[in-house]
């Protein structure tokens, strides 16, 4: 029986999203602040919002290599994909969670139990 989709083909889509994201990131992030007259910090966030195509990247060839010395049917390789994807996911909503409360400080929407008195 032929797979439906093979390493190869998924490879090329992550490819395709990690040199996409960042340059659709910026644009939109550029476009969304010159309507709201915050171009440069705007395009900046864009972009790091796109930066989670390469980000995806890594984690494929991170996790190929796991499973390739491993094996697919290793529970070792899988503990320690669990592991790697719960550290680097925290990271990333701590990360996220830190620029958006820096943003909602800096004049962004008013931060919860901040309202006009």
């Amino acid at each position: 029986m032929k797979e439906l989709v093979t390493t190869e083909q998924a490879a090329r889509v992550i490819v395709l999203f990690a040199i996409a994201l960042p340059i659709a990131g910026l644009i939109i992030g550029a476009v969304a602040g010159a309507a709201r007259k915050r171009l440069a910090s705007s395009a900046l966030l864009g972009l790091i919002c796109g930066l989670v195509g390469p980000v995806i990247w890594v984690m494929w060839q991170v996790y190929n290599g796991i499973m390739g010395r491993y094996g697919l049917d290793s529970v070792k390789g899988l503990l320690i994909n669990l592991g790697l994807f719960l550290v680097v996911g925290l990271a990333a909503g701590l990360a996220v969670g830190g620029v958006w409360r820096r943003l909602r400080g800096a004049g962004g929407a008013p931060a919860a139990g901040r309202g006009k008195s």
